[in-house]
């Protein structure tokens, strides 16, 4: 389960889809990726998530995970025992 958004703007597109602000961005498949966060209770039950590229982050995102959304989208978060925190949309080219 989300149990917060790194900001309202990604918090936006998972309740809306719309994905203003991201410009090239597939707002429904991203609502969709986070609808999938929502669901799940723990990491094991992303599973299904790996044929979206459902990956650990390195660098200076050490700790995070990611999913695709389109290219160059992610929604990228932080597992914890409260659940998947600051959930957001990034562009991985710009970091």
């Amino acid at each position: 389960m989300i149990a917060n958004y790194k900001n309202a703007t990604s918090r936006k597109v998972h309740e809306t889809g719309n994905p203003k602000g991201f410009k090239g961005l597939d707002g429904e498949r991203a609502a969709d990726r986070m609808d999938d966060l929502e669901a799940a209770l723990d990491i094991h039950d992303l599973s299904s998530l790996k044929s979206v590229n459902l990956h650990l982050l390195k660098g200076s995102r050490k700790g995070q995970y990611a999913v695709n959304v389109n290219d160059p989208w992610r929604v990228v978060f932080v597992l914890t025992e409260e659940g998947f925190e600051d959930v957001e949309i990034i562009n991985f080219r710009k970091g």
